[in-house]
C-alpha cells in the first residue's frame, strides 16, 4: 500500500532534512576552525587589519589590494570587517567562511531544484527535490571542499560563488515573470547586474556568469534554437547581461593579450600550461568522484609538468573534446548529464586556460564540483531499485564524511597539516618550505635547513629556498659565503619567484632589526644586482619596481642617501605602487631629511588627487609624522596598512 504524504508533511520533512544537513556540516567543520592561517592568508589578513575603524584607512585598505586584476574589493572589505570583529584570530575568519559555505549550500539547493524542474519536467517534484538535496549534501560535505572553506583567503572564491548563485536564482525568477510584470525589470536589470558586480569584485570568476546564462538558455530553456521566439524584454536582458559582457571581455583579452599571457615569472610556458591542464582536469575529476586523502592537499606544486604532446596527452585532448561535444549531442536524451558537464567546463574556463596561474589548486573546483555531482547522483537516485540506489549513495556518503572529518582534523593542527603535506607530497617545494617555517619557529634549525636543502634539490631554479636558508643561518649567527654565491648565481640565471622576493623581504627585515649581522650590505647589493640582471625580471614591471625598491632600501641602510632616493623613485616609476613613495617619505623623516620628505609628501598628494582621494589615509598619516618631526619630536615609525607586495603578479589565485 502506498502511503500518501500531504504537502505540509512533505514541507516539514524537507525543512528537517535541510537543517540536519547544515547541522552535520557545522559539526564536521567545527574542529577545523581552530587551525592556523596558511600561505597568503597573512598577507591578505594582516595587510588589511585595522586596529580601529577609520574611514580613510578603510578606503585605503580596500582599494590597494593586489590580488587579481580588479582588486577584489568586496572580499577585502569582508576581511577588514572580520578584523574589526576578531582581530587577527584565525578562528573568526574561518567561522565566517563556514557560514558563507552553508549559505551557498542553501542557494545551490534552491537553484538545482528549479533547474531540475526545467530540465526534466516529467519527473515527480519529490524526486527532483530528493536529487537536489542529495547533490547539495555531497557538495557541502565533500572532502575536496575543506581546502576552500578552511583556507581563509579563499573567502574570495566562496563570496564570488555566493553572488553567482544568487544571480542565477535572480535570472530564473525573472524568467518566470509574466509579460508586463514590473518585477521582471527589477530582477533582470537591477538585482542581477548588482549581483554580477558583487561576484566579479569578490573574485574574477564572477565574469563567468554570462557563460552560465548561455548554458541555461541553450540547454535548459533551449531558447537559442529559435531566437525570434524570445520575448523582447528577455532579448534586451541577454544583450546586456551576456553578449555585451562577452564582447567587452573579448576586446579586453585582445588588447591585453601580451600581459594576460606573461609567463616571465613562471617556470613553464603557455603551451606547457595548456598541455598540463589536460592532465589536471582528469585529476580534478578523480578527486571529485574517487577522493583519497593522500591525493588532496593545499600543496600541489609537485604536479608534473607536461612539456610534449605525448600519446597520453593526445588521448586526454580527444576525451576533453569529446566531453564538450557530448554536451551538445546529449542535450535532449540526457539533459542532466549535458547540463552537469557544461557547468563543470564553464567553471574552469578562467583558471584552467591561458592565464599564467599555478597549475593546480583544489579551490578551483568549489563551484565546478556541483556540475559533476548532479548527473551522477541523478542517475543513481532515479534508478528503479530506489532502496539499493539510496544504499549505494549512503555508503559513498559515509566514506566521504570520514575523509572530510579526517581532513578537518588535519587542518585544525598546523604541525599535523605540514607533516602530512611533506609525507604525502615530498616533491612539493611549498610543503617543504612551509615545514621549514614551522621548524624555525620551534627553533629546530638543523631540521628546517634540511627541508630547505630538499626544496633546492627539487627546484634548483628557485632562489627562494636559498634566500630562506640564508635568513635562518644568519639568525643563528652563521655566515655562509658559498651560499651567498650560489644564491646570486640562481638569481642571475632564472626569473625571481614570489617566494624569492618574499624571502628577500624577510632577509632585509632581519638586517634592519639587527637580527642578522653576518650578511653584509655588499652581499645584499650583489644579490639584488644579480636579480636585476635577469632579463625576465626586467620584463615584469611589478618585479622590476620591487627590485629597485630593495636596492633603494639597501642603499639607505648603507648610508647612501642620494642613491637610495633615486632607486626608490625608479621603483615607483616602474610599478606605480604608491606605497614605495610612502616608505621613502617615512625613511626621509627618520633620516631627518624633512625638506625632501615634504617634497615626497607633495608628490603623494598629487597622486591622491589623481586617484580621487583613495590615498588620503597615507597623506594624513605622513602629514602627522612630518609635523611631529618639524616640532622636534621623534615620530614613531609606522608602516603602511597594506605593505608593498609587487611580487604578487598573479591575476587570480
Amino acid at each position: 500500500m502506498q502511503t500518501i504524504v500531504g504537502p505540509r508533511a512533505q514541507t516539514t520533512r524537507t525543512v528537517l532534512a535541510v537543517l540536519a544537513m547544515l547541522l552535520l556540516a557545522l559539526l564536521i567543520y567545527w574542529p577545523g576552525l581552530s587551525g592556523p592561517f596558511v600561505l597568503d592568508d597573512m598577507q591578505n589578513i594582516v595587510g588589511v587589519h585595522l586596529d580601529h575603524m577609520d574611514w580613510n584607512a578603510f578606503v585605503y585598505t580596500i582599494t590597494h589590494n593586489t590580488s587579481g586584476m580588479l582588486g577584489r574589493i568586496v572580499s577585502i572589505c569582508s576581511f577588514a570587517l572580520s578584523g574589526v570583529q576578531f582581530g587577527l584570530d584565525p578562528w573568526g575568519y574561518k567561522f565566517e567562511n563556514l557560514l558563507l559555505h552553508l549559505c551557498n549550500g542553501l542557494l545551490l539547493l534552491r537553484l538545482l531544484y528549479l533547474t531540475l524542474q526545467q530540465l526534466v519536467p516529467t519527473d515527480r517534484r519529490n524526486q527532483q527535490l530528493l536529487c537536489a538535496l542529495l547533490v547539495t549534501a555531497f557538495w557541502l560535505l565533500h572532502p575536496l571542499q575543506v581546502s576552500t572553506v578552511l583556507y581563509v583567503v579563499q573567502r574570495m572564491t566562496i563570496l564570488s560563488t555566493l553572488f553567482m548563485l544568487a544571480a542565477l536564482l535572480c535570472y530564473l525568477a525573472a524568467r518566470k515573470q509574466p509579460e508586463g510584470s514590473p518585477r521582471y525589470w527589477l530582477l533582470a536589470f537591477v538585482c542581477y547586474p548588482l549581483l554580477q558586480l558583487l561576484a566579479v569584485f569578490s573574485k574574477e570568476n564572477g565574469a563567468l556568469l554570462p557563460l552560465f546564462i548561455l548554458v541555461y538558455e541553450a540547454l535548459v530553456f533551449r531558447s537559442l534554437r529559435a531566437p525570434r521566439l524570445i520575448p523582447h524584454r528577455h532579448q534586451l536582458f541577454l544583450l546586456g547581461a551576456v553578449f555585451l559582457p562577452l564582447f567587452a571581455g573579448g576586446l579586453y583579452l585582445l588588447s591585453h593579450f601580451s600581459s594576460m599571457i606573461d609567463y616571465s615569472t613562471r617556470n613553464f610556458t603557455l603551451a606547457e600550461r595548456l598541455l598540463s591542464q589536460l592532465h589536471v582536469i582528469p585529476f580534478y575529476l578523480k578527486l571529485m568522484l574517487l577522493p583519497r586523502i593522500r591525493d588532496m592537499s593545499l600543496f600541489h606544486d609537485d604536479f608534473p609538468l607536461t612539456t610534449t604532446l605525448d600519446p597520453l596527452t593526445v588521448l586526454l585532448l580527444v576525451l576533453l573534446v569529446g566531453m564538450v561535444a557530448a554536451i551538445w549531442l546529449l542535450r535532449r536524451k540526457l539533459p542532466v548529464l549535458a547540463f552537469g558537464l557544461a557547468w563543470f567546463v564553464v567553471s574552469h574556463m578562467l583558471e584552467s586556460t591561458i592565464i599564467p596561474l599555478e597549475l593546480v589548486f583544489e579551490h578551483r573546483n568549489y563551484l565546478a564540483l556541483a556540475g559533476i555531482l548532479l548527473p551522477v547522483i541523478y542517475l543513481v537516485s532515479t534508478y528503479k531499485e530506489q532502496k539499493l540506489a539510496l544504499a549505494v549513495l549512503g555508503l559513498f556518503a559515509l566514506v566521504f564524511l570520514v575523509q572530510t572529518f579526517a581532513r578537518v582534523q588535519e587542518w585544525s593542527n598546523e604541525e599535523l597539516m605540514d607533516g602530512r603535506a611533506v609525507a604525502d607530497h615530498p616533491d612539493s617545494v611549498r610543503a617543504r618550505t612551509t615545514m621549514a617555517n614551522l621548524l624555525t619557529i620551534q627553533r629546530k634549525f638543523a631540521e628546517a635547513q634540511a627541508q630547505l636543502e630538499a626544496a633546492v634539490r627539487i627546484d634548483p631554479q628557485d632562489a627562494g629556498p636559498l634566500l630562506h636558508e640564508l635568513t635562518i643561518l644568519c639568525a643563528q649567527g652563521v655566515s655562509s659565503p658559498p651560499l651567498v654565491e650560489k644564491t646570486a648565481q640562481v638569481l642571475a640565471a632564472y626569473p625571481a619567484t614570489v617566494y624569492a622576493l618574499n624571502a628577500f623581504e624577510q632577509l632585509y627585515s632581519r638586517i634592519n632589526s639587527d637580527e642578522c649581522k653576518l650578511v653584509s650590505q655588499a652581499d645584499m647589493a650583489r644579490l639584488v644586482d644579480a636579480a636585476q640582471s635577469q632579463v625576465g625580471n626586467n620584463n615584469n614591471q611589478l618585479i622590476k619596481g620591487y627590485l629597485f625598491r630593495l636596492k633603494g632600501f639597501q642603499a639607505l641602510l648603507a648610508g647612501d642617501y642620494a642613491p637610495g632616493v633615486v632607486f626608490m623613485h625608479l621603483g615607483y616609476e616602474a610599478s606605480r605602487d604608491i606605497v614605495i613613495l610612502v616608505e621613502l617619505a617615512e625613511s626621509q623623516i627618520n633620516y631627518r631629511q624633512l625638506g625632501d620628505a615634504q617634497d615626497t609628501l607633495d608628490m603623494i598628494r598629487d597622486i591622491n588627487r589623481q586617484h580621487r582621494g583613495i590615498d588620503t589615509y597615507q597623506v594624513e598619516r605622513l602629514e602627522a609624522l612630518l609635523q611631529q618631526a618639524k616640532s622636534g619630536k621623534v615620530p614613531e615609525h609606522q608602516h603602511a596598512i597594506a605593505p608593498t607586495n609587487a611580487a604578487d603578479n598573479t591575476s587570480l589565485k
